[in-house]
């Protein structure tokens, strides 16, 4: 099956980085801006940046959560990067207690307050990772790029996650069968960024 990338622009995101990267990659993509432009995608990208609170609320209010979850759940594979991430979990505080997807259990709190941790956290990061097909060819503890004061503590779910040290230890990435999740963003984090959006497309379903 040819591979066709969506990937989703609501307005919440920067989404230019990930489109060069994507197109870098050579491979089919497509910008979707409504949640019935889904047909004939098998990969679909959900970046964010700026607040849960209202890019939770938006997806809602635009009719996405139900789309994305049966998307999910057909088994197509899902990426969501930064705040992207952060909306597959449950809730996040930001700004009052907001629902998210609930694709993973957990919510997304800010970091503990910590003087030799400033906020945001900025730069590249290391990530203890899970040896799955995603980071085939990723060495271990590579260094990605972040940009979050909002974190998702290490969960008890049935699930591979990758783990960063800022101050205190918080899931990086999280993976469940087709659906991953990235605090990071890859498509600014160089080869090794480059590398997990390829394996992304052309290693997973």
């Amino acid at each position: 099956m040819k591979k066709k990338v969506g990937i989703i622009d609501v307005g919440f995101g920067n989404i230019a980085s990930v489109i060069n990267a994507i197109r870098f990659l050579k491979h089919d993509y497509k910008v979707v801006k409504q949640p019935n432009e889904l047909k004939s995608l098998t990969h679909l990208i959900l970046p964010g940046v700026g607040s849960f609170n209202k890019a939770a609320k938006k997806l809602k209010k635009n009719g996405w959560h139900p789309v994305l979850k049966k998307f999910a759940n057909e088994g197509k594979a899902l990426l969501g990067i930064c705040m992207g991430m952060q909306l597959l979990f449950e809730e996040g505080t930001e700004h009052g207690t907001t629902e998210g997807l609930g694709l993973f259990k957990g919510r997304c709190e800010i970091f503990k307050k910590n003087k030799n941790f400033p906020l945001p956290h900025v730069g590249f990061n290391l990530v203890q990772h899970s040896n799955t097909k995603i980071w085939n060819g990723i060495i271990n503890y590579s260094p990605f790029y972040f940009v979050h004061s909002y974190r998702v503590l290490p969960t008890l779910e049935k699930t591979k996650v990758g783990i960063t040290d800022y101050g205190e230890k918080f899931i990086s990435f999280i993976e469940k069968k087709n659906i991953f999740g990235a605090q990071f963003h890859p498509e600014k984090s160089h080869r090794a960024g480059l590398v997990l959006l390829k394996n992304f497309v052309e290693k997973i379903r």
